[in-house]
């Protein structure tokens, strides 16, 4: 999967989240889209800068 896409695909979910809970921390999403927390995490840092 092409990097722009995941960034996508993280964005979408967190929005998703928001809506539902009010919040999105990385356990809710890396449940959501099935990946490690450890991943997610590293991601969120990435998405940050």
């Amino acid at each position: 999967m092409r990097h722009k896409e995941s960034e996508e695909m993280y964005l979408e979910t967190i929005l998703l989240l928001q809506k539902k809970n009010g919040y999105a921390c990385c356990v809710d999403i890396a449940a959501e889209l099935g990946y490690s927390k450890t991943s997610v995490s590293r991601e969120m840092k990435l998405l940050s800068k």
